[in-house]
């Protein structure tokens, strides 16, 4: 059984509906991050295979590594947590993968974005902390994760597991302030980089970065 699965979600809903209709394995919870009141016409739960789900409706958008840092803190006790884009289908087979697969460490989808579907340890959580959400509202919150994970010795294991992964469908909605988040989240990742133990939430990034 899957202990937890986080999935974020700031807008359309029906992606999401396609992602848990291909739900095949036990979840003891599903956690969904609402962050743009895309469920406001929710079809409903529970979800098949699914024991517990838990809707989080937030205000404003928290950004990718604000929700999966709120989905962990919402199940603490979990002993790892399978974090998942809203634009991913699982194909058959491959969340019993992750169930079986999973350890310490981070294990990674096999997918050109293997960020977009990845089990996380509470090993990597205690040693590596959670996810720096001064990257908001997306990008190199990953790479951020790999070079601290990196320096912690923890492992990051990039795995076999396919997943389906429909590529950055928020995208669609937000075109025009793409870029400018793009931009300004590799200068503060190059700023990062060269000391790693600086950087964290700004209010400043998180006012300029907005997709509020």
């Amino acid at each position: 059984m899957i202990p937890c699965m986080i999935v974020p979600i700031l807008k359309g809903p029906e992606t999401l509906y396609r992602m848990l209709d291909t739900i095949d394995y036990p979840i003891r919870k599903l956690i969904i991050i609402d962050n743009g009141d895309a469920l406001r016409h929710s079809m409903g739960w529970p979800v098949e295979h699914v024991q517990a789900t838990k809707v989080i409706k937030m205000p404003a958008n928290l950004g990718v590594a604000g929700s999966w840092n709120l989905g962990i803190k919402a199940d603490p006790f979990a002993p790892w947590w399978l974090i998942a884009n809203y634009d991913v289908e699982w194909p058959s087979g491959s969340l019993k993968a992750f169930s079986e697969q999973s350890g310490e460490g981070v294990l990674l989808a096999q997918s050109p974005q293997p960020w977009s579907a990845f089990a996380l340890s509470e090993d990597a959580v205690k040693r590596v902390g959670l996810f720096d959400e001064g990257f908001h509202p997306a990008y190199f919150e990953d790479n951020d994760y790999e070079m601290r994970c990196q320096l912690a010795g923890v492992n990051i294991t990039r795995s076999q597991i396919p997943i389906v992964h429909h590529n950055s469908s928020t995208l669609q909605f937000f075109a025009e302030r793409n870029n400018a988040t793009f931009a300004n989240n590799a200068d503060y990742w190059e700023r990062k980089r060269a000391k790693p133990d600086e950087g964290g939430w700004s209010l400043e990034r998180r006012r300029v970065n907005s997709w509020d």
